[in-house]
């Protein structure tokens, strides 16, 4: 405010100095166009919205254009008649283009209705601009504005156009601060609205002065003000009314709020001295509920003090209740313990006494073999035999069990699995004289259901001749499916294609058996899980 005092008396100052007494006269024009510099400037910062922001800085544009193109006129340019013509006739553009932008920032202040009609009415208000200047700039060919009478002393009249000008530029005064109050919902800032209008109301007044006077009006032979600052001046001071009793809204009242805020602070400056302190900044040292905080700022720093008692206290009571849950945290940790135990002995129990219903019957029968083999009169070759039988169901529920410890809660098992335990269960075949080939030309992951039905499947076919079986072949290979085939060079009556049907049906597999030459084929196709397979060969 006192730059703005400084300035604006400087201004009017070298105004008032004849020309012909010193050479200051353009020092005003410096003076009024830092002043509308300064004033954009703090618009820049203050106005929130980008939209009303842009505009309002237009409108300083212009006004800094109006004194640029009055010091070209009279300092710059003051002996050539045509350049200060069209000097004259270009104050036209700022003239009405300063009331344009204002009208457009009230049209942007919120609550903004339809934005495309608002749009629409900026494009055609400022194509009304365009045209009025283009008007006044070819006046020396119509005449529709001035009529020039005499020359170089330019003496003239005003013509039809010149009034539809003043009319369009007041209109637009009007506009302003009638849209602004229709779109203020703030009563105590529209109880205000005498302010602005005041002082729009002043800018009309010496204007509609200047134009009746026939120039600058004179106090003791000296110009009392310029049409330029007739009309920026109180422009400037209306539109910053309405900033400051909230009719536009703006980053006003910190000062305010930092004292209202209820933190105990104080801003320094680079010299340690208090600049601005809050309403109820508190004193004296830390301690340990108390605590200074400082933080670096633009010119200085600021400090408050930091309440920490409902935060201690909190963490006391939050030591006291931990203290307390210590053992209790501790006892539900060993139930974890034993509860995880407790799971884990079930899921083996289940799963061993899955193991033992799946082998019980050849379990049986091996007890049974042994307990014969024990017996007394006995001959050789009989113990032989039971031994050998024996042997080949004890590798039966040996891999039986692994494979089912393999597939427990799983979907899949590779086929070498499988494969590895058949061939397992055909070496002790040996023993019995039996000779065996086991092909296996690719391997894929096959269902788990599938690969304990085609052990079972094996197991009770080879049970089945035990006492005819001299050959036997297993094949692994992938045609469209995988497939199992065993070769038998016994007939085994057991297996028929309804072999467990409704297991095969529900493993997804197909079983298909034929005899032919003495040979008999069992196939069983696998469900394909995952494509083809990793091509593998293997030996006997």
């Amino acid at each position: 405010m006192l730059i703005f005092g400084i300035l604006f008396v400087v201004g009017i100052v070298t105004c008032m100095i004849p020309v012909s007494v010193i050479k200051l006269h353009h020092l005003s024009a410096f003076a009024y166009i830092t002043m509308i510099l300064i004033w954009a400037v703090s618009v820049w910062r203050r106005i929130v919205d980008a939209k009303i922001r842009r505009r309002i800085l237009a409108a300083c544009f212009f006004m800094v254009l109006l004194f640029f193109l009055r010091m070209c006129k009279f300092s710059y340019f003051p002996d050539d008649v045509y350049i200060n013509e069209y000097l004259w006739y270009g104050y036209t553009i700022p003239l009405t283009a300063i009331p344009l932008c204002m009208f457009m920032a009230a049209l942007n202040v919120e609550p903004v209705g339809n934005k495309k009609l608002v749009r629409l009415a900026e494009r055609l208000m400022i194509l009304v601009n365009i045209a009025i200047v283009a008007v006044v700039m070819t006046n020396g060919y119509h005449a529709f504005v001035y009529k020039i009478t005499v020359h170089p002393d330019k003496e003239y009249t005003h013509e039809w156009f010149y009034w539809v000008i003043q009319l369009f530029r007041i209109g637009l005064s009007i506009a302003v601060l009638y849209i602004i109050l229709r779109k203020c919902s703030l009563s105590a800032a529209r109880k205000k609205w005498y302010i602005p209008v005041i002082c729009i109301a002043v800018s009309c007044i010496l204007l509609t002065w200047y134009l009746i006077n026939g120039g600058a009006p004179r106090f003791m032979g000296h110009k009392i003000f310029q049409l330029q600052e007739a009309v920026c001046i109180p422009y400037i001071i209306a539109f910053e009314s309405i900033i400051q009793i909230g009719l536009i809204p703006a980053n006003m009242g910190y000062r305010h709020l930092f004292d209202h805020s209820g933190i105990s602070a104080c801003i320094f400056d680079n010299h340690d001295q208090p600049v601005l302190v809050s309403g109820n900044r508190q004193t004296g040292p830390e301690d340990e509920d108390h605590r200074i905080a400082r933080e670096p700022i633009s010119g200085g720093y600021v400090t408050w003090i930091e309440d920490l008692t409902p935060i201690n206290s909190l963490n006391r009571k939050i030591e006291e209740v931990t203290e307390e849950l210590g053992d209790e945290n501790e006892l539900i940790r060993k139930e974890n313990e034993i509860r995880s135990e407790r799971i884990s002995f079930e899921e083996r129990n289940r799963l061993y006494n899955r193991i033992a219903t799946a082998v019980r019957t050849r379990a049986v029968r091996t007890d049974a073999l042994l307990s014969e083999a024990l017996g007394d009169n006995i001959e050789e070759e009989e113990l032989k035999e039971k031994i050998i039988y024996a042997s080949v169901l004890g590798a039966y529920i040996k891999r039986m069990g692994n494979l089912m410890l393999l597939t427990d809660r799983k979907s899949s098992l590779s086929s070498g699995e499988l494969c590895a335990s058949i061939r397992e269960s055909a070496e002790f075949l040996k023993l019995n004289g039996c000779r065996y080939f086991i092909y296996e030309n690719s391997r894929c992951d096959i269902s788990s259901q599938a690969a304990l039905l085609a052990y079972e499947l094996f197991e009770d076919a080879v049970e089945d001749v035990w006492l005819r079986l001299h050959a036997l072949s297993v094949s692994f290979e992938y045609e469209d499916a995988f497939v199992m085939t065993i070769t038998l060079d016994a007939s085994a009556e057991v297996i028929s294609p309804a072999w467990r049907d409704k297991e095969i049906r529900a493993a997804g597999c197909s079983l298909s058996v034929k005899y032919e030459d003495e040979t008999y084929f069992i196939r069983l196709v696998f469900p394909d899980l995952n494509g083809e397979p990793d091509a593998k060969e293997a030996g006997v």
